[in-house]
């Protein structure tokens, strides 16, 4: 399969995204790790040689992200949080950074309601709440990070 990878302004925040466009396929796919917006436009079925696509949005409404200070344990790692969450689930996502073994710096909860992020807990990065085109201006000296956001490619 073929598909291009670049960093684009989020539809739902505004923010950096990355956008996956298999260009071979017609398929394309958007996650933002800001807001948690998701984009899946994948092949259903096809009809008389031609794809028909079905499209899933999800809105996003938020992000969380654990890392460990020492090993990596099972609870470690990125949601997107792509649905409201419940009181339960809230109290669960911040309970979680009460654990001694959690890296502050590096772990946040953020969530995105109505336009607005909100951090719950932890660090987010210095430039996670700028808006695509101010990432692309700071990120562009090397070039790399503005083709694909960083945060893509797990370092």
């Amino acid at each position: 399969m073929a598909s291009v990878c670049s960093a684009i302004a989020c539809p739902h925040c505004g923010c950096c995204a990355t956008e996956d466009d298999h260009y071979k396929t017609g398929e394309k796919f958007i996650w933002c790790y800001r807001c948690g917006y998701s984009y899946y436009k994948t092949i259903d079925h096809v009809e008389n040689h031609v794809p028909i696509y079905s499209e899933t949005v999800y809105e996003g409404h938020g992000m969380f992200l654990l890392v460990s200070k020492d090993e990596k344990r099972e609870t470690d790692g990125r949601r997107i949080l792509n649905r409201p969450l419940t009181e339960q689930e809230m109290q669960a996502f911040q309970d979680a950074f009460q654990d001694d073994d959690v890296d502050l710096e590096k772990s946040y909860f953020v969530t995105y309601e109505n336009g607005e992020f909100t951090t719950i807990a932890g660090t987010v990065p210095e430039d996670f709440y700028l808006p695509f085109e101010e990432y692309k201006i700071k990120r562009g000296e090397d070039n790399l990070e503005v083709i694909v956001p960083i945060e893509s490619l797990g370092i």
